[in-house]
């Protein structure tokens, strides 16, 4: 029999999920530095993008303080795992909540706590330096169970650089502004950078990052209006993205002026952009609009994707995202934001029926992650 080849190892263990390559390192030397070397950590990642395969639903708590993550399978939704969580509540009796998911690393914030990245998958959490004292003692606190508007958060991935960052946006107590730092993992350190030129009166999601840059909602300082806007992880500049319509085209509530929406969240749907509208002062029934930006930058690619009424959703309206579609593309996962227990809806027919997973808790907040071996340090 003819010896294995030996190039063709790093090929195939690409194909491999995580815990069995961790088990492998133990093989053999040459092994554990072969899946321990930056350009095999590289390889599998493209590979597992490239084929949709090892792509997890997160699972976080939102009824109770538990100090354990869940995850599944996202396709299937079945193999539950059950891991120890970066911070623990028994102290402070506030949870962490996850800001943002790139690579697989998730970024874990808690109020007290700090900030960590942290990869499920291979179980190692890194915890974020602090800030300097003259940034956090001027920061104007406003006390909040979960999100509040007065730290303002977001999660990337600059690609330039190849440098995952965080952005945390505090509000002064002395200037009326947004005090901005940025975290960069390969020096561990935070950076003040410019303020941010936008208001952020209403804080339901944390930054949502698309074509390198996190993106929030705010509004213009002197005039008030409402807009999107971004922040280059690269550049660090502030920029508005162009809005499409603001209400449903066919105007399926039946009103004819319906344009005041309560509140507007961005979020990743599919590797887009996109914005949930809640219309909860309608005059004929209260409903959320939820639009895609397939081609980002353009203000003629906002396509409106689903009309939900409070009749026929079967969970809380308020604060509705999407986590992400099916993979035949006919559902799409949608969470309220705030814990509860969310829900598939059925693009075509239009119904819809809770998630629910054996063994994991029942009202959830979720986020989709990728299973990698990416370092978080």
């Amino acid at each position: 029999m003819s010896p294995f080849p030996t190039d063709m190892i790093p090929n195939i263990l690409c194909r491999l999920p995580v815990k069995t390559l961790l088990r492998f390192k133990c093989v053999s030397k040459p092994w554990g530095s072969l899946i321990d070397a930056s350009h095999f950590v590289k390889s599998h990642l493209h590979q597992s993008l490239k084929t949709n395969n090892n792509v997890k639903l997160f699972l976080d708590n939102g009824a109770e303080i538990d100090d354990n993550a869940y995850a599944v399978d996202f396709d299937s939704l079945n193999n539950l795992v059950q891991f120890p969580r970066p911070f623990t509540a028994e102290i402070t009796k506030y949870r962490s909540r996850i800001i943002g998911s790139y690579n697989g690393l998730l970024a874990v914030y808690h109020r007290e706590g700090g900030i960590a990245l942290w990869n499920p998958s291979t179980r190692k959490c890194h915890y974020l330096p602090a800030l300097d004292e003259d940034i956090s003692m001027d920061h104007d606190t406003i006390p909040g169970y979960n999100y509040d508007n007065s730290t303002i958060l977001g999660f990337g991935y600059d690609k330039i650089t190849e440098d995952y960052k965080v952005v945390k946006m505090l509000r002064s107590k002395t200037q009326n502004c947004f005090k901005v730092t940025i975290y960069g993992q390969k020096s561990n350190t935070w950076r003040r950078i410019k303020d941010c030129p936008y208001d952020i009166p209403i804080n339901y999601n944390d930054g949502a990052y698309v074509n390198n840059a996190i993106h929030w909602v705010g509004d213009e300082i002197l005039s008030g209006r409402n807009v999107i806007f971004g922040l280059h992880l690269n550049t660090e500049e502030y920029f508005e993205v162009p809005e499409g319509k603001r209400s449903s085209e066919d105007k399926k509530c039946g009103a004819y002026y319906c344009e005041g929406f309560s509140y507007m969240n961005v979020g990743v749907l599919g590797g887009c952009l996109c914005v949930s509208r809640d219309f909860s002062s309608c005059p004929i029934e209260d409903h959320v609009n939820i639009w895609v930006m397939k081609e980002y930058g353009v203000k003629e690619s906002w396509t409106e994707l689903l009309y939900l009424s409070r009749n026929q959703w079967v969970t809380n309206i308020f604060h509705t995202r999407a986590v992400g579609y099916a993979r035949d593309g006919n559902k799409v996962l949608l969470d309220d934001g705030g814990g509860q227990q969310p829900a598939w809806f059925n693009l075509e027919d239009e119904s819809s029926h809770l998630l629910c997973i054996p063994g994991a808790p029942q009202l959830v907040s979720t986020i989709i992650y990728v299973e990698s071996l990416v370092s978080v340090s």
